[in-house]
């Protein structure tokens, strides 16, 4: 570098990734140490919650391994939502049943080798099925694709190489450490807390199942108010990913200048630097230089890194019971956006305005090819018409509430010098309509005429007129001519050959049959050529305007014109867009309402597609929607092996409906829109579900085959699951409440994720530890078969 020049980075990416591990890094061990104390609170046995905990990070590292052998990275895409209780059911079903076992006094006569391996015996198959469905439920995330495959896709292969590595360790070090370290376990009760849960939730259900009818009605009345509900939860495609920088896009009128354009572009990088959570102002105007971005003067691009959250100062006074926390507050980012988007608006008149971020601009720009989160491309053959349009589709959507920064990227409006020969002006000289073309292309454009060789070079030699010969349309106008179908003829001609003031001079043409007028007041000025006689004629007498309709009109029209300035296709279809951003409502709302406002405007042959990210979102709906069915009858037929009976194998789905509530819930009582973070989310607890459901059903067919009463075997089957299913739903629930309550960058994508399985776990706990028993007692009485009670422990 030269003496003091220094490289300063403004923007360095790895500052990004390093806040994100940092929140991904928090999450883990908070979750890890919750679900530890979770297992210590109910196992009442510090080696046993250990021998728990231990798989997590096992269950990990057996993950990250088949990650690293793969290629593949550990990060904010593949671990940011693991939920480490899901990963150590199996774990936890293995070590609570061989725990319950010894700590029971069954088979005290056998040597601890033997009371373990028939212990382990009780559950391997149920492991083996309960794994196989969580797999199964997993399927929707291998198939996914674009973007939310992108970001889901490492994460199902975390979890399913995970869940395999938790079965194998189940299945092998569990056991082997329980038998080193569980050797002199004495016979112990249940401790006080699992005891009065067993209480409290054995009274419960023995009302639940005195007054069926009245659980189910409260049941079906749940479920109709949820699905009342459905309509007021909100639809988007992802949730934004926080960034910690804005990028900016100001669209100028088409026609703009450089120079008028860098004057706006240096007003509008004054006003973002006077807000103090600003870094630094970076400015683009126009195409970048490897031609990449084909546009021109009229589009300006802002990239504004933003400073820590921690250096932003307190600027908006809190109200209410907020003001307990103290009276002024920083600005959330999108305060931030809406405060700088009023001020440009303000002060910088007929310039559309969006806000996005960097990494996220060029993403959704390359999935639509519109400069904007979302836009509607209106096809359609004729570019004036589109126009118009695009013009009326922009008043419908800036009247929607929720719609902000809407804005036409114009194909119109670029002036254009349009210079068409008038064919019977060139009839009347005898020009063809090809030498006024010839004529004004080498003045304006320039015509090679040679051929220069240097070497094994070739280069052009262009003939062109001077700049100031061209500059102008009057300049233009004044363009010579060549009257090549005439020759001057002359009764008398001079000595010297001037016949520049000979006024009998005449034309003669060839080609035409009006009469040629004399030369007297219309020649191009000078003197003729007497060598070839060959007259020139003023471009201007040649041609005439055209009006606005592109009728010839040499009193209205005019020779600038607003032409095209970027024509955009689409599968060979012309179209025009018009971007918008949604904010402060759900995505799915928004469009909806802007398609019923705006369907009346198109008729054939135009026809508006909406893209950008309300366009991913449908697809990747339209996705799950085939996929989802597919994996839960796979599912449905691992039930059936397992049960060998279709009315246990539904009533196991039960429980999937149930959990689907909770998520629900949990969805709409935060706020938070259902998106494709959010899917995966239900994705995740249907595993669980089913696993929860297949283990009590098991228990209650185990029991009635050995002869029990029905109410007695439902009592006592439930009884025993109370510990592993609160044990499985709070480790679920405390393992992924961190990524729930998170507001630190990195966590926007799996916040979703983590608040429906949070809710659908909590409805575990309040609703299908009675809804099952309840439906069982309906049918329970039948027969059973040694098959179906196989799968209990």
């Amino acid at each position: 570098l030269l003496p003091g020049v220094q490289i300063k980075p403004y923007y360095d990416r790895t500052e990004l990734i390093n806040l994100t591990t940092e929140t991904v890094r928090e999450n883990l061990l908070v979750g890890m140490v919750l679900v530890s104390l979770i297992l210590l609170m109910f196992v009442s046995n510090v080696r046993s919650a250990l021998i728990v905990a231990v798989n997590i990070p096992l269950a990990l590292l057996f993950a990250f391994s088949v990650l690293y052998l793969r290629g593949k990275s550990a990060n904010l895409l593949s671990i940011g939502a693991v939920d480490f209780g899901i990963i150590v059911d199996s774990s936890v079903i293995m070590v609570e049943n061989i725990y319950r076992h010894l700590s029971s006094g069954e088979y005290a006569d056998l040597p601890l080798k033997e009371r373990i391996l028939r212990a382990s015996r009780e559950v391997e198959r149920s492991l083996f099925f309960t794994t196989a469905i969580m797999v199964c439920a997993f399927l929707p995330l291998f198939t996914m694709k674009g973007p939310e495959g992108q970001i889901f896709g490492p994460m199902a292969d975390t979890y399913a190489f995970a869940l395999g590595g938790a079965l194998i360790l189940a299945l092998t070090v569990a056991p082997v450490l329980c038998l080193v370290f569980l050797k002199n376990l004495k016979p112990v009760p249940d401790n006080f807390m699992v005891r009065w849960l067993k209480s409290r939730y054995l009274k419960q259900l023995d009302l639940c199942l005195r007054y069926r009818a009245i659980t189910l009605t409260l049941m079906g009345a749940l479920i109709a108010l949820t699905a009342g509900l459905l309509p007021l939860l909100g639809r988007e495609f992802m949730p934004e990913l926080e960034e910690g920088n804005l990028w900016i896009r100001a669209t100028l009128p088409m026609n703009i200048s450089l120079d008028a354009a860098g004057a706006k572009t240096d007003i509008a990088r004054n006003i973002m630097r006077k807000y103090p959570e600003v870094q630094v102002v970076v400015a683009q105007t126009g195409r970048p230089d490897d031609g990449t971005d084909p546009t021109g003067f009229y589009n300006v691009e802002f990239f504004v890194p933003l400073k820590p959250r921690s250096q932003w100062p307190a600027l908006i006074e809190r109200t209410g019971w907020r003001a307990w926390l103290g009276k002024m507050r920083p600005r959330t980012k999108d305060e931030l956006v809406v405060a700088m988007n009023a001020e440009l608006a303000k002060s910088i008149a007929g310039v559309n305005w969006n806000f996005s971020q960097n990494i996220r601009d060029n993403v959704m720009e390359s999935l639509s090819g519109v400069k904007g989160d979302n836009s509607v491309k209106i096809f359609g053959p004729d570019l004036n018409a589109l126009e118009k349009l695009a013009d009326q589709v922009k008043d419908h959507l800036q009247s929607i509430g929720g719609i902000a920064n809407v804005g036409v990227f114009h194909v119109m409006g670029q002036p254009n010098l349009e210079i068409p020969a008038d064919p019977r002006k060139c009839n009347r000289w005898g020009v063809t309509v090809e030498n006024v073309e010839d004529a004004v292309e080498i003045a304006v454009g320039g015509k090679p005429f040679s051929t220069m060789i240097e070497g094994e070079k070739r280069f052009d030699i262009t003939l062109r007129w001077p700049a100031e010969l061209r500059s102008n349309v009057e300049a233009i106008l004044n363009i010579p001519v060549d009257l090549a179908n005439n020759q001057i003829i002359s009764d008398s001609e001079p000595a010297d050959g001037d016949i520049s003031n000979n006024v009998a001079n005449t034309l003669s043409a060839t080609g035409t049959s009006e009469t040629m007028p004399t030369l007297a007041g219309t020649r191009f000025g000078g003197t003729f050529n007497t060598f070839d006689k060959a007259p020139r004629r003023r471009l201007g007498d040649l041609v005439t305007p055209l009006d606005e309709h592109g009728q010839v009109d040499p009193k209205k029209g005019k020779f600038v014109r607003p032409g095209a300035s970027t024509i955009a296709r689409e599968q060979g279809q012309r179209f025009i867009a018009i971007k918008f951003s949604v904010r402060g409502r759900d995505l799915a709302g928004a469009v909806a309402e802007a398609q019923q406002k705006t369907a009346d405007l198109f008729k054939a042959p135009y026809r508006a597609e909406w893209s950008g990210e309300f366009q991913e979102m449908q697809e990747a709906e339209h996705r799950l929607m085939y996929i989802i069915p597919i994996s839960l009858t796979m599912i449905y037929i691992l039930l059936y092996l397992a049960f060998h009976s279709t009315i246990d194998a539904l009533l196991v789905f039960s429980n999937v409906v149930a959990l689907s509530l909770g998520g629900i819930w949990a969805l709409l009582i935060t706020g938070t829109n259902f998106s494709i973070s959010a899917a995966v989310g239900f994705i995740s607890i249907f595993g669980v579900a089913v696993m929860d459901g297949l283990l009590l059903i098991s228990y209650f067919n185990q029991l009635r085959y050995h002869g029990l009463p029905l109410r007695e075997a439902i009592m006592q089957g439930a009884e025993k699951r109370v510990r592993p299913v609160m044990m499985t739903a709070l480790t679920a629930i405390f393992g992924l409440l961190p990524a729930a309550l998170s507001t630190r960058i990195g966590a926007q994508t799996q916040r979703p994720l983590a608040i429906v399985v949070v809710g659908g776990m909590i409805s575990t706990l309040l609703l299908t530890r009675y809804l099952m028993p309840v439906l069982y007692s309906y049918y329970g009485h039948r027969e059973v078969s040694a098959a179906a009670g196989q799968m209990a422990h």
